[in-house]
């Protein structure tokens, strides 16, 4: 039997940002069998995406409360979603994540012992990474991360002084402090919470958008740290795809402007940053004429 406050008697809310995707079913699902369920969950969806989410009716034990918005901007609905919640500890999730049994009970354990702190778990299906991004083991590869990051090379949890952001999920510690967090799944004390708009861009998807708010958070003061015995899964994605090009070639465009924005307003190396997209063109056209 599930409680909707842990032990120490301390509420949750759980902010999950969508359009409606049909993965959002999993994504409940698997909060409905936590050892802990939260005090209320915020559906937060543009209005023209509401018929789509109709199954969320089927989930009879989770205070389920839609949030509508004009607007379809997964960090504006974030926001809104964070101005409605009423608990002291807010989760925030993407809606295509699958928690574990006891996520976010360790989450929450942590957080409540480690004030003016954001937690995030680890991604077990990012251990299979292309392995340009794992740790290198040849020379060429060190040579590419010494080009991407100077002297500090290969730095699992860090922002690479070429605005690339490294991921950081496997670690015999039992937590980590972060120069950044993925989005996907934050657990955050709501007195910390950023509740204005920091993606300036007017894209459909908000690129990059995890790294510009982990800057800000710890621009507050506020300190990241990856708890590696908290776990979930997501849909893997990629955006090299074989299939179109073009579209693979536009979304890179407006990543890179994004990430551009961060090597110039954080002061990291344009010069390496150019040499990172260089390299990341060439491997897309590559990948290309292969899947060709």
């Amino acid at each position: 039997m599930t409680n909707n406050i842990n032990k120490q008697g301390v509420h949750i809310s759980v902010v999950i940002a969508t359009i409606g995707r049909a993965s959002l079913f999993k994504t409940l699902q698997s909060i409905s069998q936590s050892s802990i369920i939260p005090s209320e969950i915020l559906i937060v969806i543009p209005e023209k995406n509401l018929n789509k989410i109709h199954f969320i009716n089927n989930f009879d034990n989770l205070n389920l409360k839609k949030i509508i918005t004009k607007e379809s901007n997964q960090v504006v609905q974030r926001i809104n979603g964070f101005n409605s919640c009423k608990s002291p500890y807010v989760l925030q999730l993407d809606d295509d994540v699958i928690i574990e049994e006891n996520t976010i009970e360790e989450l929450l354990n942590f957080s409540l012992e480690n004030d003016n702190t954001a937690v995030a778990p680890r991604y077990k299906n990012n251990l299979k990474i292309s392995k340009i991004y794992r740790k290198p083991d040849n020379l060429l590869l060190k040579f590419y991360h010494w080009i991407i990051n100077g002297s500090r090379g290969y730095s699992p949890g860090s922002i690479s002084l070429s605005g690339f952001n490294y991921s950081d999920e496997n670690s015999d510690e039992n937590f980590k402090e972060q120069e950044w967090l993925s989005g996907g799944a934050i657990l955050h004390q709501k007195k910390n919470l950023i509740l204005n708009n920091y993606f300036m861009f007017n894209y459909s998807k908000c690129y990059c958008e995890d790294i510009l708010h982990s800057l800000k958070l710890r621009e507050n003061k506020v300190r990241l740290f990856k708890l590696y015995t908290a776990s979930i899964s997501t849909e893997s994605g990629s955006i090299i795809n074989n299939s179109n090009i073009f579209e693979t070639l536009k979304n890179l465009c407006f990543e890179m402007n994004v990430r551009f924005y961060i090597v110039k307003n954080y002061k990291k190396s344009y010069i390496r940053f150019a040499l990172y997209y260089f390299i990341f063109f060439l491997r897309i056209i590559l990948k290309f004429i292969k899947g060709k």
